[in-house]
């Protein structure tokens, strides 16, 4: 799979344009702010294209082949297929010299948060008599988490068991502790190379070291030319636990390209229908590349496999118009190139192979529609690193191109005049000059006023989206909170009337689980639409914005050219283009996160508002006695209490939503929309500042060469002679949008 070949060659047209810029400081050595100009564009389109990355996010069910596709596409075994259900992060994976692993771990903070949350209103006396939190890296407090851990697992307190989420994550927490002791580093960051690589894979499936990470990068040479791409690994999008999606969906706002693995065991299911709902709102549905995993051993035939490809084909025909399926064997792709890489397989690796072999045609549709697969893929990251240079970076290398051309032509040309038609040449280009820079000093002065303008307005719908009663999304949130009401009988069986405490804590653990639900497949949705529209209105405001500037600055850009004209040099104005305008690489769409974690103060306050307190107790006790009130079965009794707790959790919810809303719409605001808008407006005014600093040159070269001795000046000519072809025919190539090596 070849590197984009329009991308590789623009970087060879900047190689040679940098050697002209050389040249020309070498030259005319009194000019040289001006070949340093040349040189700081194309060194910033360089710094752009390398930092400039592709991200292929790897999505599906769990157990589709996500692991074992990617290292299908690297061909190695990279990736250990089945990572526990905790593993929350997702692995990246770019091409690298060397293979390293760098695994980033979350902060005590993070980490005791979470052991918070997992606890919260856990009814054990041990925690509700202490005064402060939970710290991990307290050795009385790693004991005592696991006396409240035992006690609960005794009791019996989650229903899921060993594999009920708070429970795995508090007892991984504890396990792991000790084994990552003499690992995690302070700056939280732990490379690993050479012979500590392979530690990684451990590292990142044992759920009791994988709770602990928060990030892993992975660099690897890839077996074909990947610069600037990265694979994101993604959790199952059909898993449980809200934090994982969340991670999914974080990922994938930043991604360029879907690639969503199916298995065909299973085909298509209801989970997979509702996350591609989720795409569609998310706008991906056309960056959507479908990857039927097949199972060869499992099907038949050939027309099964290929019936299996056109039926998923069929399905998806409602979310896209022409769905790009492919269906190759991920296990088979990769064993192949193992293989090819001089590796040698375990015996039931190899017996695997023959079976498939069994079945020719299979194996050779299979191998076809991989090859397929990487064809488009190609195509499609081509394309796409084109567009992007097409934009900003192209059209700044073009006018490098343009200007430097220019400035050798001109300056040949005047080395045959005196230097009195030099100067008065100077004098006449300056006065052009003079609207042009001023214009600049305009633009400078409406794009500021420009910025307050959309900053105002983009704060004021920003307020109204997270509003807490007319809010799109803030409404929402209060309204789910309100309106949430548990299963009653689940909570506490007809048959049997569990102890209140044990009850109360499983209800918020279930109201928050629900709550972290809605938060991420509806309320980070919406944001994620309302952040996408309001990009697209800051693009179009920015276009009626530069309109009139850009006329102005043509009319005068067009005057300045009729001069060099005047001359009988063959100039025309070039057309100026706005810088466009994608979202910055480092800046990142914030998504909303719900931290749930009362403390255990709280935790008595439920206790008393649900009317089992001591005072609420003693109330109850003293109506019976007088028979103001009735026998009240325990049951009933305990719902009425558990109601009542409700209600208290609720209150603290809509608290806490409160102050949360308020520092999501201030982050909103501040950390994205608002630096948004600074860069954009930067981008726009630099462009149009190095577009016109390539084009607008002096004369002080031309100047200073003509007080040299005749032969110095000869030799000048003659050298700008062999320069100016070389020029010509790079911004040939560059006009025509296809540069080429």
């Amino acid at each position: 799979m070849p590197e984009p070949q329009a991308h590789q060659a623009l970087m060879e047209e900047i190689a040679r344009l940098e050697d002209l810029a050389r040249e020309w400081i070498e030259l005319f050595p009194q000019a040289a702010v001006q070949g340093q100009h040349w040189q700081k564009v194309l060194s910033q389109v360089q710094a752009h294209a390398a930092e400039d990355t592709c991200r292929l996010a790897v999505v599906g069910a769990v157990k589709s082949g996500k692991s074992t596709m990617i290292n299908a596409l690297v061909g190695q075994d990279l990736l250990r297929r089945g990572a526990g259900i905790l593993t929350a992060m997702v692995t990246r994976v770019q091409p690298g010299p060397e293979a390293q692993a760098v695994l980033r771990f979350k902060g005590w903070d993070e980490i005791n948060g979470e052991i918070r949350r997992a606890l919260g209103l856990l009814p054990n006396p041990r925690l509700v008599d202490r005064a402060a939190p939970l710290d991990l890296q307290a050795p009385p407090d790693r004991e005592l988490l696991a006396q409240v851990l035992a006690e609960a697992r005794e009791a019996d307190l989650w229903t899921g068991g060993s594999l009920d989420q708070n429970y795995l994550l508090l007892k991984s927490y504890l396990e792991g502790y000790d084994l990552l002791l003499n690992l995690m580093p302070a700056s939280g960051t732990l490379p690993l190379t050479g012979p500590d690589l392979a530690r990684h894979r451990d590292l990142v499936t044992r759920e009791a070291t994988a709770v602990y990470l928060k990030d892993v990068l992975l660099t690897i040479p890839f077996p074909w030319p990947a610069t600037g791409l990265e694979l994101g690994d993604c959790q199952g999008s059909d898993s449980p636990f809200p934090q994982h999606l969340a991670q999914v969906l974080a990922y994938l706002i930043k991604s360029d390209l879907a690639l969503y693995v199916v298995s065909s065991r299973v085909g298509l299911r209801q989970a997979d229908f509702q996350f591609l709902s989720e795409l569609k709102r998310m706008g991906l549905i056309p960056h959507i590349l479908v990857l039927l995993n097949l199972d060869l051993g499992e099907h038949t035939s050939y027309a099964e496999v290929v019936k299996i490809r056109d039926r998923v084909a069929q399905e998806l025909g409602s979310w896209q118009a022409e769905p790009r399926v492919y269906a190759f064997s991920a296990l088979k792709l990769l064993l192949t190139r193992r293989l090819a890489r001089g590796e040698s397989l375990d015996p039931r690796e190899a017996a695997t192979l023959k079976v498939w072999a069994l079945d020719p045609d299979s194996a050779a549709f299979a191998e076809a529609e991989a090859a397929r697969f990487e064809d488009d893929l190609k195509t499609i990251l081509g394309n796409l690193k084109t567009r992007r240079l097409a934009g900003g970076s192209l059209a700044q290398v073009r006018m490098v191109a343009r200007g430097l051309r220019e400035q050798l032509e001109l300056t040949q040309d005047l080395l045959t005049r005196g230097l009195t038609a030099i100067q008065e040449l100077e004098t006449r280009l300056e006065a052009r000059r003079q609207p042009l820079h001023a214009t600049m000093a305009t633009v400078s002065q409406t794009l500021e006023g420009a910025g307050h303008r959309l900053k105002k307005t983009l704060r004021s719908r920003v307020d109204t989206l997270l509003d807490r009663h007319s809010g799109r999304v803030g409404k929402d949130l209060s309204e789910f909170i309100g309106n949430f009401t548990p299963d009653w009988d689940q909570l506490a069986p007809p048959s049997v009337t569990p102890a209140f405490r044990p009850v109360l804590y499983k209800l918020f653990q279930e109201f928050a689980q629900a709550l972290a639900q809605h938060v991420t497949n509806e309320a980070n949705l919406t944001l994620v639409e309302f952040i996408r529209e309001q990009e697209e209105w800051l693009r179009q405001e920015l276009a009626r914005l530069w309109q009139p500037l850009f006329l102005t600055l043509q009319e005068a850009l067009s005057l300045y050219y009729r001069e060099i004209a005047d001359l009988g040099l063959a100039a025309s104005a070039p057309s100026l283009e706005a810088t466009a305008v994608a979202r910055p690489q480092g800046l990142e769409v914030p998504l909303l996160n719900l931290e749930v974690a009362p403390d255990w103060r709280f935790a008595r306050e439920v206790w008393v508002a649900s009317g089992m307190g001591v005072l609420g107790r003693a109330r109850d006790a003293i109506k019976r006695r007088l028979k103001l009130a009735g026998e009240v079965d325990p049951r009933q009794q305990l719902l009425r209490d558990l109601e009542r707790a409700l209600a208290a959790l609720k209150a603290w919810l809509g608290s806490e939503l409160e102050g949360q809303l308020l520092n999501y719409r201030e982050g909103l605001k501040f950390q994205f929309f608002f630096p948004l808008v600074d860069q954009w407006l930067k981008l726009q005014e630099a462009g149009l500042e190095d577009t016109l600093g390539s084009l607008l040159g002096g004369l002080s070269g031309a100047a200073e060469a003509m007080h040299l001795a005749e032969a110095e000046r000869a030799e000048r000519r003659r050298r700008l002679d062999q320069l100016i072809p070389l020029a010509r025919r790079i911004e040939a190539r560059l006009e025509a949008g296809e540069p080429k090596s």
